[in-house]
């Protein structure tokens, strides 16, 4: 754990946590509008369960960022993968053969490009050498 007073947090280590969080809380909140489908009966609720976790982690995982915790950039790093390759999964499947003439398509697309691109910039956030070093990574 970084307890350096000498060493302050760099702007990339501020970013990935912030962004964990933000992710975090925002996959969390998904999770539990999934759970709350569970009264409907169809069972896609149950989806819920596995997101929780990966909204949970994310939040986590940002708040021992920007703690300065060891180990804490690669964890976060490892949960982003997981929205960037849905998401990556998604656009190609768009691509490959979506009925574009469809009123959501563009906006489902849309939502796909966001995650993936938001999840790329965590990542790299996480892998930057000031992070690293700030995390005591290297």
């Amino acid at each position: 754990m970084n307890r350096s007073p000498h060493m302050p947090r760099p702007a990339a280590a501020t970013g990935a946590g912030a962004m964990g969080i933000a992710a975090g809380a925002v996959i969390a909140g998904f999770a539990v509008l999934l759970l709350l489908l569970l009264t409907d009966g169809n069972g896609f609720g149950l989806f819920g369960l596995p997101v929780l976790a990966l909204g949970a982690g994310l939040l986590r995982n940002g708040g021992r960022v920007l703690a300065g915790r060891t180990h804490a950039g690669d964890r976060l790093s490892r949960l982003a993968l997981i929205p960037a390759t849905v998401s990556g999964l998604g656009i190609g499947g768009m691509v490959a053969g979506a009925d574009w003439d469809r009123d959501g398509t563009l906006t489902q697309l849309a939502g796909f490009v966001i995650t993936f691109v938001l999840s790329a910039v965590l990542i790299t956030l996480c892998g930057r050498p000031e992070t690293k070093t700030y995390l005591g990574e290297h």
